[in-house]
């Protein structure tokens, strides 16, 4: 007996993603017509038949998502959040929104949790403690979809949306070095998440390239991002011999700690020392001086997050590609640099 044949078969005849085929099937308005009748023709010449038994088991699915976050308070996750509702909304899915607080222990549970309450897919982005994603990986072997959002593991087979952060640093670092900074120093979040790991490549590079030595005590690790451990570092760094003339921050909001310490200090931004952030906070433009930034298109990134956990809910059953979305930062500068 001939094997079934399914719309993977198709779409490896049309040379066309399998979501292109499972919207031309449904009659999807985002399919192009031609693209539509093109699917239409092959399914019927390759004498293609929808599995009733696997659409009646997806009509009895729980229309959730769960979307794990470090935290809620940080303008990034917020704002990734509204657009992955925003998506979610619309195709008649809620979401279920857990924080982890940055721990390893409650993001396992969150994770087991969700799982257990049969949500149809999970968006997650992982904890600063972090370094076994075998919870992860147990969820996705019970044929639960997991995309994992700018917080991600390399060596794990699920589709992830992130930042291009090294290029980011990268770029943003030049910046310092192009306004004549020399003695940049960079407050970074743990080294144990990727995406700070990342960034600090970045900024090397770009040290390296304009020939400034790179200095492992102008490095600054902060366990937490809040305002005070960033005036803490700044202190840290002042206090050398040979005082930086620029920093880049790890996010915004560390960025917005330096500012603020560095006004206490008596330091005069950009004049002594210019001040860069990640991220694009909406409040990073409201302060005096404005900070200089990679803006992230979060709102976007967690509608893409939404749109892939979704087509590969719905082609649950069926093998699907895995995706990987690096999003790319775009500078603003303003008055900090």
């Amino acid at each position: 007996m001939s094997k079934p044949i399914t719309i993977k078969d198709i779409a490896e005849k049309l040379n066309v993603s399998i979501a292109t085929v499972s919207r031309a099937l449904r009659g999807s308005s985002e399919i192009k017509k031609e693209t539509k009748m093109a699917v239409l023709e092959m399914a019927k010449e390759m004498d293609y038949h929808p599995n009733l038994l696997a659409s009646s088991l997806s009509s009895k699915k729980s229309k959730i998502i769960g979307v794990v976050v470090p935290t809620i308070n940080r303008y990034f996750w917020s704002n990734s959040i509204s657009g992955i509702e925003n998506i979610a909304y619309k195709e008649g899915y809620k979401v279920m929104i857990f924080q982890s607080g940055e721990l390893f222990n409650k993001e396992v549970e969150i994770v087991e949790t969700l799982a257990n309450s049969r949500v149809d897919g999970i968006i997650i982005a992982f904890s600063k403690e972090t370094k076994d994603f075998l919870h992860v990986q147990q969820v996705i072997e019970r044929g639960i979809p997991v995309v994992m959002l700018e917080r991600t593991c390399k060596n794990m087979k699920a589709s992830k949306v992130s930042t291009d952060d090294k290029n980011g640093a990268y770029t943003i670092t030049k910046h310092l070095i192009d306004k004549g900074r020399s003695n940049i120093a960079y407050i970074c979040g743990p080294i144990s998440l990727m995406v700070c790991r990342d960034r600090l490549t970045g900024y090397q590079e770009a040290l390296k390239e304009a020939g400034i030595p790179f200095r492992k005590d102008y490095v600054v690790e902060v366990e937490d991002f809040r305002f005070e451990q960033a005036g803490q570092a700044l202190e840290k760094l002042w206090n050398m011999t040979v005082k930086p003339d620029g920093i880049l921050c790890f996010a915004d909001i560390l960025a917005i700690g330096t500012i603020h310490a560095a006004h206490n200090l008596g330091i005069k931004i950009p004049e002594q020392l210019s001040v860069a952030g990640f991220g694009d906070d909406e409040t990073s433009r409201f302060i005096s001086p404005a900070i200089t930034t990679m803006a992230q298109p979060s709102f976007e990134m967690g509608e893409l997050a939404a749109q892939i956990i979704l087509e590969e809910i719905e082609l649950s059953g069926e093998s699907c590609d895995i995706r990987t979305e690096i999003i790319k930062p775009e500078i603003i500068i303003r008055e900090s640099t």
